[in-house]
């Protein structure tokens, strides 16, 4: 049996990426375009916002697969309270605040869009429908971000049933599904076969998880089965850009989807080789992150109303340096709040109440 103590040191390095997700993304959606530093437009380096929630999603199919496997419950109640309660009451406080500075902003209570209000509880909401034919409802309150909490929602479940109920190569099956998914998705996207397709990306970081719980090495060879399931989907999507679009926009269906898995072969791939470099510079690189880490799903939340679409200190703080940075402070005190206080405290009594005592 693996022992978690050593291989929970070695999580650090997963927490430190997570750090500078978070972080990149906000950058991403804050930083002015074009970015002029010394006559030059640096504002390149920060487009890749959709590639760092890809990030998020390899990630998190690592950190479940890795948590669940030595896990000593293993039963649904606990799972889904858990995977319920880490996500649902950060975002519950994210709402209450999103819609109290709006409310205060305009000095009167605002109308809830009620059916905006229940896609988003029900874990059913994606990007703008601008970017996407298929999306059932849009972010609550205008907060972009929260796009992708319905995938990671879903992939929790799915990840559940499967694990527990396909015990003869489950890899495979998610990954003949995700194909046959991404065929559907040519003919007729819709919120079902895009999620499944897209649980291929997050499959394939809990089929890493699974070689390190083994201790075996995690190389391409190791890696065959996620690398040709992630190669056949992309081959899939490149079909489905050259048959529903005249005009390249890499921003937007059709390319976009193409974009994100690209960007999850090469990651991949990149791990890999950089894994076998040791790591080298890892430390002086995205390792400076590793403490934003507790709180980046937080700041990842609430960055949006916070700092991107702010205007609260407008009128207060003209110097709009000075402005960015308070905003910052704001959102990270924010996200200190309901991750290291809110969740910590409302977690451990309602584990209590729900499953110890059970």
């Amino acid at each position: 049996m693996v022992s978690a103590k050593p291989a929970k040191k070695k999580l650090k390095k997963l927490e430190a990426v997570r750090g500078f997700a978070a972080v990149y993304i906000v950058l991403n959606h804050s930083l002015p375009v074009p970015l002029m530093i010394g006559g030059r437009d640096f504002s390149i380096l920060f487009r890749f916002g959709q590639e760092a929630v890809i990030l998020f999603f390899l990630l998190s199919g690592f950190v479940i697969q890795y948590a669940f496997t030595l896990s000593a419950d293993k039963s649904f109640k606990t799972f889904f309270s858990k995977r319920f309660l880490r996500i649902y009451i950060p975002l519950i406080c994210v709402f209450i605040a999103n819609y109290s500075l709006n409310a205060l902003q305009s000095g009167t209570f605002l109308p809830i869009d009620l059916h905006s209000l229940a896609g988003n509880l029900l874990m059913l909401q994606n990007s703008s429908f601008f970017l996407k034919p298929y999306v059932t409802v849009d972010s609550f309150l205008g907060n972009t971000p929260l796009w992708s909490l319905s995938y990671e929602w879903w992939f929790y479940m799915i990840f559940f049933v499967i694990i527990t109920k396909i015990h003869n190569r489950p890899s495979i099956f998610v990954y003949i599904i995700g194909i046959l998914s991404a065929i559907t998705y040519v003919i007729y996207p819709n919120f079902i076969n895009n999620e499944l397709m897209y649980l291929v990306i997050w499959w394939v970081g809990a089929d890493m998880a699974r070689l390190y719980l083994q201790k075996q090495d995690i190389n391409l060879r190791a890696l065959f089965i996620p690398l040709t399931a992630l190669s056949i989907v992309i081959l899939i999507l490149i079909i489905n850009v050259m048959v529903h679009n005249h005009h390249i926009l890499t921003g937007v269906y059709p390319f976009l989807e193409l974009r994100h898995f690209v960007f999850a072969l090469i990651t991949v791939i990149a791990a890999v080789i950089w894994k076998k470099l040791n790591w080298r510079g890892f430390n002086y690189t995205l390792g400076l992150f590793e403490h934003i880490a507790p709180i980046s799903f937080g700041i990842y939340i609430s960055h949006w109303f916070l700092i991107t679409d702010a205007s609260y200190l407008n009128s207060m703080i003209t110097n709009p340096v000075l402005r960015i940075c308070c905003y910052a402070l704001i959102c990270v005190l924010f996200a200190y709040i309901i991750e290291r206080i809110i969740y910590v405290k409302l977690n451990k009594w309602l584990l209590i109440k729900f499953i110890r005592n059970k």
